[in-house]
């Protein structure tokens, strides 16, 4: 089968890979859409934590079911169907905790371990596998597992009805996560970026107020839109050390940051007194649960959250470095880069 690999930093090439075959637990998937994600365009660069060359990307995908295991029971040849690309051990302390999310033994697909959704083909244990809904179609997908990112963060915030979000960043996980967070019954909602496409794309999915960081003055607009009381919860979805500081002094006391980007280098805390003073929380959030995304699967199914808003590119999957230099340099106004086979 054609695959399109990451041979090295900097460089996508396809390539004849054997093709995978189910286990008696797996379903193989004939892959249609998948999407260029921002920590793929991490391991495409050389700064992912744990995608390394050579291996075969793509994560967020949607494709049909063209065969299945001897022990398989919820689907069959035809289903059309999208994953929750990791796999838990099941038994660690955080298996059993209820967050595989942070197994210690976790695989994720498009790793060297597991191969990924910019394959033709790739097989996926029966557990990780969702149906996609009749009116969703296959590129509208692809969006179900960046959602499920936003999905978890707002989860794990605890998101109360009425409450105030500053997002950090209006790439797509900011902007899927400003979907989450509305969905979840956020009354004011800021974004930020440098790029006034994907402000106005923030405004078209409900945003409150947006601000270019180049320009703007953020703590200006976090004080009219709260009166002046900063908001309940800041979510940084962009790895550079100045925002976690935005989102520390944009929020209330007892607030929270969300970190969910990756950061390429170290991030410094200017003054920890903000954090010490204010009891103000700073945590994590990372990937999703499989709870975190049926919820995303119901929130594009049901048309709370439009899918075709966050997709900007259609390629072939031979444009995979196309897409990834598209997305890595900035060459077109982007959200969400989608290859087709």
């Amino acid at each position: 089968m054609k695959a399109a690999v990451l041979t090295a930093h900097y460089k996508i090439e396809m390539q004849d890979v054997p093709e995978p075959e189910p286990e008696e637990n797996e379903v193989k998937i004939k892959v249609v859409a998948s999407g260029v994600c921002g920590s793929e365009v991490h391991a495409y660069k050389g700064t992912h934590p744990f995608r390394h060359p050579p291996s075969i990307l793509g994560h967020e995908t949607a494709g049909d079911v063209v065969a299945v295991g001897s022990a398989v029971t919820k689907f069959k040849i035809g289903d059309r169907v999208t994953v929750e690309p990791q796999i838990s051990c099941g038994v660690c302390d955080y298996c059993r905790a209820g967050h595989p999310n942070l197994c210690v033994d976790k695989v994720v697909l498009g790793t060297t371990k597991w191969i990924g959704a910019y394959a033709e083909y790739f097989v996926a244990p029966e557990q990780v596998v969702y149906r996609i809904p009749d009116n969703v179609a296959y590129d509208e997908a692809v969006m179900i597992e960046p959602l499920a990112v936003g999905v978890h963060a707002v989860r794990e915030a605890d998101l109360q009805l009425g409450q105030s979000v500053l997002i950090l960043g209006g790439g797509t996980i900011g902007l899927c996560t400003l979907a989450a967070a509305r969905a979840a019954g956020a009354l004011s909602t800021i974004v930020t970026d440098a790029v006034d496409f994907n402000l106005a794309v923030a405004r078209e999915l409900g945003a409150t107020a947006t601000v270019n960081v180049r320009q703007g003055d953020l703590k200006a607009v976090v004080d009219q839109v709260t009166d002046g009381k900063g908001v309940d919860t800041a979510f940084v979805t962009v790895g550079f050390s100045p925002v976690v500081n935005q989102g520390l002094t944009s929020i209330k006391k007892r607030g929270q940051v969300i970190l969910i980007a990756l950061f390429a280098g170290n991030a410094t805390i200017d003054d920890p007194f903000t954090i010490v003073g204010g009891e103000r929380v700073l945590r994590g959030s990372q990937m999703y649960t499989g709870a975190d995304v049926q919820i995303a699967v119901d929130l594009i199914g049901s048309g709370k959250v439009d899918a075709k808003m966050f997709i900007t590119q259609h390629l072939p999957m031979s444009e995979a470095q196309r897409g990834f230099e598209i997305v890595d340099k900035k060459l077109e106004d982007c959200v969400k880069v989608v290859l087709h086979w």
